[in-house]
């Protein structure tokens, strides 16, 4: 999926710059967060669990809200604690 060289990251990055790429991603192939955050795992070769500490708050609340309106929930914050 990374196709261009600013997508490219050699070393893990830091939350800000894990951010900024789950931005970068989700804009310009159209994908939901979860699935932006599930291509990062799988190109950084790491589990799921262990980007939670890469997650700035401004993308656990973004990507709780995207859970809740997918499971058509009018509360998140069982989401947002599961994240935190």
């Amino acid at each position: 999926m990374f196709t261009r060289q600013d997508e490219q990251l050699d070393v893990v990055p830091t939350p800000e710059s894990f951010g900024l790429l789950v931005e970068r991603l989700v804009a310009r192939y159209h994908l939901r967060y979860f699935d932006a955050i599930l291509e990062l795992c799988n190109h950084f070769d790491r589990e799921y669990e262990s980007v939670r500490l890469l997650m700035t708050p401004k993308l656990k609340q973004v990507l709780a809200d995207e859970m809740a309106a997918a499971r058509n929930l009018k509360d998140n914050s069982i989401l947002q604690d599961r994240l935190l």
